[in-house]
C-alpha cells in the first residue's frame, strides 16, 4: 500500500502586505526584498482570525475535493508555530470545527518544515497500521501576530495562510515521501 494524496485545498486572508507597505516600515526596498526572497507580497490575517480559522477553510476543501466527509477522517495533523492557544491544539480545535469526532488529532511544530514532516508523519500512520485509511495534513500559520516588524530581516518572509491535503491509501498516482519534486 503507498500514500495518496485525495484532495487538496488553502485558504489565505484578503489582506495584502506589500514590499512597497514594508519599505515605509523598515530601511529595505522591494529590489532588496525580491532579489532574496522572491517575494513581493504576503497575505496577513485581519484581527480575530485564528489559525484554526484558516485551517478550516483550507481542510474543507480538501475534504470536498478527496469527497470525505469529516466523520471518515481517522487522524488530523496541523503543522503550525501559531496555533490559537498553547492548548488545546490546533488540530483539536479544527476536529471539533470540522465534526471530525473519531479522529485523532494533534499539533507539529517544526517551523518552516513542519508540513514536510507532517506528511512524513501522517505516511507513516497510513502504511504501519491498519486503523488510519483517511488523514488530513494542514499546515497553517498566522505568523504575522508574532514577527517583528522592526527586523528586515524576517519581516520581509512571513505572512499568513493554510494549505491542506487528504492522505489515503492509493493505486495510481501515489504520493512518494521519497519525491517530493511535487512541492
Amino acid at each position: 500500500m503507498k500514500a495518496r494524496i485525495l484532495g487538496t485545498g488553502y485558504d489565505v486572508p484578503e489582506d495584502v502586505l506589500s514590499n512597497a507597505d514594508l519599505e515605509k516600515m523598515v530601511q529595505t526596498s522591494d529590489d532588496w526584498i525580491v532579489s532574496r526572497t522572491g517575494i513581493s507580497y504576503r497575505r496577513i490575517a485581519c484581527n480575530g482570525t485564528a489559525t484554526s480559522d484558516l485551517a478550516y477553510r483550507a481542510s474543507r476543501s480538501a475534504l470536498e475535493e478527496a469527497g470525505i466527509a469529516p466523520q471518515e477522517l481517522d487522524l488530523i495533523i496541523v503543522a503550525t508555530m501559531t496555533p490559537d492557544m498553547p492548548m488545546p491544539a490546533a488540530a483539536c480545535l479544527l476536529q471539533h470545527l470540522l465534526g471530525a469526532s473519531k479522529a485523532a488529532a494533534f499539533d507539529l511544530n517544526a517551523a518552516c518544515t513542519g508540513f514536510i514532516y507532517a506528511l512524513a508523519t501522517a505516511e507513516s500512520f497510513l502504511l504501519s497500521s491498519n486503523k488510519y485509511y483517511h488523514i488530513l495534513v494542514v499546515g497553517a500559520e498566522v505568523l504575522s501576530r508574532v514577527v517583528d516588524f522592526t527586523d528586515r530581516n524576517t519581516c520581509v518572509l512571513f505572512g499568513d495562510g493554510a494549505g491542506a491535503v487528504v492522505l489515503g491509501e492509493g493505486g495510481g498516482g501515489e504520493w512518494n515521501s521519497g519525491d517530493l519534486s511535487w512541492c
